[in-house]
């Protein structure tokens, strides 16, 4: 068993992305070997067994469960985690988490839909997120993650607990929060109001709110906590619409280069419009509720969301996805973490359901995906390119 000897420090997801393991596994002789293989790492053993589980699950016909099951099975799961109910958990693939039901794996299921081909592209180059302020000066932040604090008054600006900046002309001009792909920046304004910054962000903002209302300009994705004040309203300004709040916490997605747009509002209440006309109707949203507007559209498709948790995930490092097609899911991740992912499937692809935990290595994570996908990736120079199996 020398050869094996590698299986001591193994976790879950190390024996389900082992080809040997899974070799195993599926061998007619699999009882035997898998009985001969828990004698030898009987510390092992849970680990193991829950493995098996997954790998005979994935080929298993029982789990080709229904859209309309698979989304009763993932409320179900929801619902638990909002009870603080204690599951099974244990992590998967590259940090898959799969929720273990009675007697059955409750996990995502793939499903077979058609999907285009999608290329990921226009990744910005590896860079330091960059604040610069009114005055001119720039200030690089080469931490992946960073922490801007201004003071009440903007003058003093604290970044990740250390620098100290003093900043003057605090009423002409803005500053701006850059965050390339791969990072993050977590910024508070001076009125106490937090916004955290996803990679391929920026955030367009005064050191101080002067006048009767408060505005900001985002383009990318953010997460908004807005400080209450009835008298002075927030806004939001992207290039294709405006969000009027007085103090709420929600999600907004506004990439450029993506078709569509995304409003999630959290908590309080918050009022939208199009800049594509001046006469474009505004729309309210109410809590766990999905504002979606298209590219070149004027109307917002509004709907109902069990949890909002999928959209706001990424704050602490997760994507959280439900019936997610995968070059959509791919796309994601090479946002976060700054890399040219490719895909090029001649056939139908999964859609997923489950939480990514983008803490881990990228060759890992997406060896994760590439198995819960049923696809495969190769590397051609620096971009990934995924491929049918």
């Amino acid at each position: 068993m020398k050869e094996q000897d590698h299986y001591e420090t193994y976790s879950t997801d190390d024996f389900i992305l082992d080809e040997n393991f899974r070799k195993i596994v599926r061998t007619s002789e699999s009882n035997n070997l898998l009985k001969e293989l828990k004698e030898n790492f009987p510390e092992k053993r849970r680990e193991i067994n829950m493995a098996i589980q997954v790998i005979r699950g994935m080929s298993s016909p029982k789990f080709r469960q229904t859209d309309h099951k698979k989304l009763e099975i993932w409320k179900q799961i929801v619902q638990n985690r909002r009870k603080q109910v204690r599951l099974t958990i244990f992590r998967y693939a590259a940090s898959i988490l799969l929720l273990i039901g009675t007697g059955s794996a409750a996990l995502y299921f793939s499903t077979r839909n058609p999907a285009p081909e999608i290329m990921v592209s226009n990744v910005r180059p590896s860079k330091n997120a960059v604040l610069i302020l009114s005055d001119g000066r720039t200030i690089p932040i080469t931490t992946k993650k960073s922490t801007i604090q201004y003071s009440a008054n903007g003058k003093q600006i604290i970044v990740n607990d250390s620098s100290d900046i003093v900043q003057t002309n605090l009423n002409i001009g803005f500053n701006q929060m850059i965050v390339p792909y791969g990072k993050r920046s977590f910024v508070v304004l001076s009125e106490g109001t937090k916004v955290w910054l996803n990679s391929g962000s920026k955030l367009v903002f005064p050191p101080v709110f002067a006048g009767s209302t408060r505005e900001v300009v985002l383009e990318g994705e953010a997460l908004f906590d807005v400080a209450k004040d009835a008298k002075k309203p927030f806004y939001v300004k992207t290039d294709a619409f405006k969000i009027k709040v007085y103090g709420t916490k929600f999600n907004v997605q506004a990439y450029q280069q993506d078709q569509n747009y995304n409003i999630v509002l959290i908590e309080g209440k918050v009022r939208l419009n199009s800049n594509n006309s001046v006469q474009s109707k505004e729309i309210f949203l109410t809590p766990n509720q999905k504002a979606t507007l298209s590219k070149g559209q004027e109307d917002f498709g509004i709907t109902n969301i069990e949890n909002t948790e999928v959209y706001t995930a990424w704050v602490d490092g997760y994507l959280t996805f439900t019936n997610e097609n995968l070059p959509v899911l791919l796309k994601r991740v090479s946002r976060y973490y700054n890399v040219d992912i490719e895909t090029q499937l001649s056939e139908n692809i999964a859609t997923i359901y489950g939480k990514l935990d983008l803490k881990d290595e990228l060759e890992r994570v997406l060896d994760g995906i590439a198995f819960i996908s049923k696809t495969k990736y190769e590397k051609r120079g620096a971009k990934y390119v995924f491929i049918n199996n």
